[in-house]
């Protein structure tokens, strides 16, 4: 947005810089001066005033609360200040006043008021650094500066006025109290500008610096040049001064318009060195007073030096204590970080492992280690991880417990009837759940124990819920321990899903999906096994095949619905008629495999092919229908060098055999 400088701007540039040249060459004499300057010095100073009461309405438009409160107290300076000018005016009109300066009380009043407002206006503006390290510090710099502004305004301007016979107290005084608040506000200037200005126009400080400067050397030439032939260039003076301020003004209105979107520029130094110049100032103009020997214009500058020596000796403890205090924040934030940097590691080295983890058992010991290790350091830290699996979904069960009083929950089995409706509801809702105590949850089984604070955080990747991880301790866990728990949690509730997934995948690959018997590759996989356990032991291993006999009529009869729940009912019956380290497998249609090894004697397999024989001619109920599907059940007995096809391939023929001597019959291959 492109900014253009307001007309009035113009228009006191041009005013102000007539009346400097007119002032400058002392046109007309003292007396034409000094008129006209107090009838336009009304005009000048509402300028400034017209300009920061326009910043004001900008910034309050724009959002921005800094500048909005700098330009209000600055807009009230500049009213205040055109209204000095116009008392001034008041009495050239009324008393036919030429005095210069003016020693009516409302105006020092007035300008009193405006170095005030001036001050709170700069002082009001926060920073982007602190370069003080407390108020108190600020406070004493400002002191430091204060006094030395005091010291050097008795020594070159008041002591002079006032040591003149017949001298006026009054305004020499008064000019003490300016020119001292004047030095205050250089400092409060430097502040800004050195702390990093959030809001304001680094410009428009830099104006008001310069504005500062010319006031200060205003008032020294209102006390050296007045009544002089030279009194003309104070006034000239006072047009510099106009023009800096109409200057800061229209910065502030471009900073407003076009850059309060622009990162401001922060300071280049942490502290500020006024305080320490200002006492090497003094001390130069102490040994300057001293060389005149001590009297009572060096008597003050002395007792100032010594005064601002024991206020810097002050700051200086101030400093000293700051800085300890910085320096126990500091460690405590490099343990913090230390601790940070800990769990970071933890927590990484914790992924690379449960990266590793085939199992949930792997998972779970390295969830239960992980939470321990997070709460290195928490006094009475327990943790627990609470397991629901599909093996066992009727029950919770503690599947690992660290810390304080693990060994009573190591084990602890909780029927999931037990634990309360709401607080399913909670955990499946992802939600985390803190509570003073096992009691409180309401759940049966778990009453003993006792009652410390508690947190559960539910274990579940998407509709997957694998069980919680418990956490307490004896005092509130700080936020980036909790942080680093909330990580643990989804680190291990990914983990758990991809063990989960990959048995299920596993199982998938391994299984027959309508039955949930074996299928071809675990049948191989499993024979395999056995035949190599064989050579090793000298037991052979038998393999029993079988073909059921009617299962096509009952799928053409009453469809294949009926020949799947038929097909589901046969393998639920070959499971219970073989050992639990027995495998049964489908090989496809109505054909089943079994492996049973270790056997001691060629009786055992054909034990089990009567136990088979006699299960399948159990009548199966369908439908109001009682349906039968005897089998023919092959037998081969494996050799010293038999793979897995060769005994296949012989219990298939003794199958044949079996089917031709009729149904519900073995034989054993010769």
């Amino acid at each position: 947005m492109r900014f253009r400088t307001p007309p009035v701007a113009w228009a006191g540039y041009a005013l102000a810089a007539a009346w400097f040249v007119l002032h400058l060459s002392n046109a007309g004499g003292w007396d034409a001066q000094i008129v006209g300057y107090k009838i336009f010095s009304p005009v000048l100073s509402a300028v400034p005033a017209c300009l920061a009461w326009r910043g004001w309405a900008a910034a309050r438009a724009a959002g921005l609360p800094a500048v909005r409160r700098h330009l209000l107290l600055t807009s009230g300076a500049w009213t205040f200040m055109a209204a000095a000018s116009s008392i001034a005016f008041y009495h050239l009109v009324v008393d036919g006043d030429t005095s210069y300066p003016s020693p009516f009380p409302l105006m020092q009043a007035c300008d009193f008021a405006t170095l005030v407002l001036i001050l709170a206006g700069l002082l009001s503006v926060p920073v982007r650094h602190r370069w003080s390290a407390s108020k108190l510090r600020l406070g004493l710099d400002m002191g430091v500066v204060l006094l030395a502004g005091a010291i050097f305004s008795w020594y070159f301007l008041v002591y002079p006025a006032i040591s003149r016979p017949g001298a006026e107290m009054s305004l020499p005084i008064f000019i003490f109290v300016k020119t001292t608040g004047l030095m205050v506000v250089l400092f409060a200037i430097a502040r800004i500008m050195l702390g990093g200005v959030e809001e304001l126009s680094r410009t428009a400080m830099m104006f008001a610096i310069a504005a500062t400067v010319v006031q200060s050397l205003l008032n020294v030439m209102q006390q050296t040049v007045a009544g002089t032939a030279y009194a003309h260039l104070a006034l000239a003076t006072r047009q510099i001064f106009i023009a800096l301020l109409i200057a800061m003004g229209v910065a502030h209105l471009r900073r407003i318009a076009v850059g309060s979107a622009a990162a401001p520029r922060a300071g280049r130094r942490p502290a500020s060195l006024m305080p320490y110049l200002a006492v090497a100032a003094a001390d130069a103009l102490l040994i300057v007073a001293l060389l005149g020997g001590l009297d009572a214009r060096s008597w003050p500058v002395l007792a100032g030096t010594i005064t601002l020596t024991a206020l810097v000796v002050v700051r200086q403890l101030v400093g000293m204590r700051d800085n300890n205090r910085l320096m126990v924040r500091v460690d405590a934030s490099l343990g913090a970080l230390r601790e940070s940097m800990g769990r970071e590691q933890i927590l990484s080295d914790l992924g690379v492992a449960l990266l590793r983890a085939t199992d949930a058992a792997g998972v779970h010991k390295l969830a239960a280690e992980g939470a321990a290790a997070l709460l290195t350091g928490c006094p009475g830290a327990r943790t627990a991880v609470v397991t629901v699996s599909p093996d066992d979904p009727e029950n919770w069960t503690v599947a690992e417990a660290s810390g304080a009083s693990s060994h009573e929950l190591a084990g602890v089995r909780v029927a999931t009837e037990a634990v309360p409706g709401d607080v399913l509801a909670r955990l499946a809702g992802d939600e985390m759940i803190t509570v003073p105590g096992w009691p409180s949850l309401g759940i049966g089984g778990l009453d003993a124990f006792d009652d410390r604070p508690l947190m559960i955080l539910p274990l579940l990747s998407g509709e997957r819920f694998f069980g919680v991880l418990t956490v307490g301790s004896d005092a509130d866990l700080p936020e980036d321990v909790l942080k680093s728990l909330q990580t643990l949690r989804t680190q291990v509730s990914l983990a758990l899903d991809s063990v989960a997934l990959t048995a299920e995948l596993t199982r998938r690959a391994m299984h027959d999906m309508l039955t949930g018997l074996g299928n071809r590759a675990l049948l191989w996989d499993r024979l395999n096994g056995a035949l190599a356990r064989s050579r090793r032991t000298g037991r052979p291993v038998g393999v029993l095949l079988l073909d059921l006999n009617g299962f096509k009529p009952v799928n053409d009869t009453y469809g294949h619905d009926a020949g799947d729940l038929l097909l589901k009912v046969v393998a639920e019956r070959l499971r219970l008629c073989v050992r639990t380290e027995d495998t049964v497998a489908r090989l496809g249609g109505d054909e089943f495999v079994i492996v049973t090894e270790d056997l001691r004697e060629p009786g055992d397999a054909e034990r089990i092919a009567e136990r088979v024989v006699a299960a399948l001619n159990e009548p199966v109920p369908l439908d109001g229908h009682q349906l039968r599907t005897p089998a023919s059940i092959g037998i081969a007995l494996s050799q010293p060098g038999q793979g897995p096809d060769d005994v296949l391939r012989e219990a298939d023929a003794a199958m044949y055999v079996a089917k031709r001597r009729g149904t519900g019959l073995f034989h054993v291959h010769a």
